[in-house]
């Protein structure tokens, strides 16, 4: 009997082993590289870099515009419109004849009052001719009287006659005058039928249309606006009492429009005035800045986005304002406490007592508590804490004679008898410390009106601390000058991230136990 072999049936999927062993593979790779690979910072630092430029301290402000000279056209008659002579945007000179008003009325006046003054010196001319008469009956009268052949009697009625005539010719007189005068008067109000431009500009405004009646009474209706010079504009900007202080006459002004946001005007203050105005509880001062208008862009009553630039430094060395703002969560004094004193040992007892100790005043316990406030956060040890109590104990008995500068010269040489006894994290939190306090890293203070502060740069990937003059900001960059040369043009600076800060909170189980937290 013979055996017979049946061929082996081939797999249909030849490729299947080799699949598995790629995908074993490449997960094997990913989980070795993802268990090996350099771990990155949970919370890292966000820094920004240094560089020079300009900072412009300005205060913001709306306001609107209107022309240098404006003036309203009146008049002083009543009457009915019958020609309007120009209209908006029409530019007119002085003395131009912008409307006229029906002149009948006047034109009657004036013949009437021409017939009055006629009659007046028709009447002069008659009282002269009986003046002339009884002059001559008094001469005559007079002549018989020197003879003997008149009585007294007769010379006195003549004489009396004469006065008579001649007190009515200087009436008669009185009576052309009143006549010229009122005769002037109708021809001044038949001139002021034509409506005049008082000086020359461009026309605003028109309210009226021929065949209109104005009716002057109290007060002159207004017909026309004209704007003097547009050329130049004024600015009248409303500011708010708590900026007003800062404004100053002669300071630039920035201004937009809505109906140029891409064009920049520039101003100057005129005026700063000082009535306040007041609106829905809040009190503002109106500021008055001139301002050019090339190319005639501006239009009276626009709204404009005002700055008025109280500082500008150009080309300085500026910092992010947040660099200013951040510190480690290890580095923020605990200047929140209100007692003032420092622990036993450390410039008084706590609270009140630090005050008693002084005797006469706190002139010299400011310094005392400074320096107390800034080595309480350094961790000092028994041994540090002992020595440091001595620095302070000598420095505050020679601060209680001296004043201004020698006592900040005193807290200077008390911080450099600490500096040998402290470790190096120690020695930079010290730094940190005195600039925010507003001591200065060398001599403390700021100079030529600049204040003290710190930023921070990563140095072996931990924050340091670089104590600065802050000077000139607006808003987001700060000028800073750093005298040590360490922030420099290029120089990267920490502006946020970091590791959170940890929180001490009470034992909710009592006895005066903390429990450390980690902030959110």
């Amino acid at each position: 009997m013979s055996l017979s072999t049946a061929p082996r049936k081939k797999s249909k999927f030849p490729w299947v082993p080799v699949a598995w062993g790629v995908a074993a593979a490449v997960v094997l790779g990913g989980g070795g590289y993802m268990l090996f690979k350099p771990k990155a910072p949970k919370d890292p630092y966000r820094t920004e870099t240094v560089a020079k430029g300009d900072i412009t301290k300005s205060v913001s402000a709306s306001g609107s515009l209107q022309a240098l000279v404006t003036v309203q056209v009146g008049s002083q008659i009543s009457g009915q419109i019958t020609k309007v002579l120009v209209d908006f945007n029409d530019y007119v000179k002085a003395g131009q004849v912008m409307a006229v008003l029906d002149p009948q009325t006047y034109v009657s006046r004036a013949q009437q009052g021409q017939a009055q003054v006629a009659q007046s010196q028709a009447q002069v001319n008659q009282l002269q001719a009986q003046a002339e008469v009884a002059r001559a009956n008094y001469n005559r009268t007079r002549t018989l009287y020197d003879k003997g052949i008149t009585a007294k009697a007769a010379l006195d009625t003549d004489l009396a006659a004469w006065k008579a005539a001649q007190a009515s010719v200087a009436a008669a007189r009185a009576g052309v005058t009143s006549a010229r005068a009122s005769l002037n008067a109708t021809n001044v109000d038949l001139g002021r039928t034509n409506i005049v431009a008082p000086i020359s500009g461009v026309v605003t405004d028109r309210q009226i249309e021929p065949g209109q009646t104005v009716a002057a009474s109290l007060s002159a209706p207004i017909l026309f606006q004209i704007a003097q010079d547009l050329s130049k504009l004024e600015v009248k900007i409303s500011v708010d009492e708590a900026d007003i202080g800062s404004v100053r006459e002669g300071q630039r002004v920035k201004f937009t429009v809505d109906a140029f946001p891409d064009d920049n005007f520039t101003g100057v203050v005129t005026q700063v005035r000082k009535q306040p105005e007041t609106a829905n509880n809040v009190v503002a001062y109106t500021v008055i800045a001139e301002a050019d208008n090339p190319g005639g862009k501006l239009l009276p009553g626009m709204t404009a986005n005002a700055d008025i630039v109280l500082e500008e430094r150009k080309g300085v060395l500026r910092v992010p304002a947040a660099a200013l703002r951040w510190s480690p969560p290890d580095a923020s004094p605990s200047a929140q406490r209100t007692g003032g004193g420092g622990p036993p040992g450390m410039g008084g007892p706590p609270g009140g007592g630090q005050q008693r100790q002084q005797g006469s005043g706190g002139r010299q316990g400011g310094g005392g508590n400074r320096m107390a406030r800034i080595a309480e956060q350094l961790d000092l040890d028994a041994g540090q804490k002992k020595k440091a109590d001595a620095i302070f104990a000598d420095a505050q008995t020679r601060m209680r004679a001296a004043e201004g500068p020698d006592r900040r010269k005193i807290m200077d040489e008390a911080f450099k008898a600490l500096d040998p006894i402290l470790k190096p994290e120690q020695k930079t939190k010290l730094v940190a410390l005195r600039a925010r306090m507003g001591q200065g890293g060398r001599g403390g203070g700021g100079q030529g009106g600049m204040a003290s502060g710190v930023v921070y740069i990563l140095k072996d990937g931990k924050p340091t601390p670089v104590p600065v003059l802050v000077g000139a900001t607006d808003g987001s960059f700060t000028e800073v000058v750093d005298r040590s040369g360490t922030i420099k043009e290029g120089a990267d600076v920490i502006t946020g991230g970091g590791p959170k800060a940890k929180v001490q909170a009470r034992s909710p189980l009592g006895g005066g136990g903390n429990v450390r937290v980690r902030g959110l």
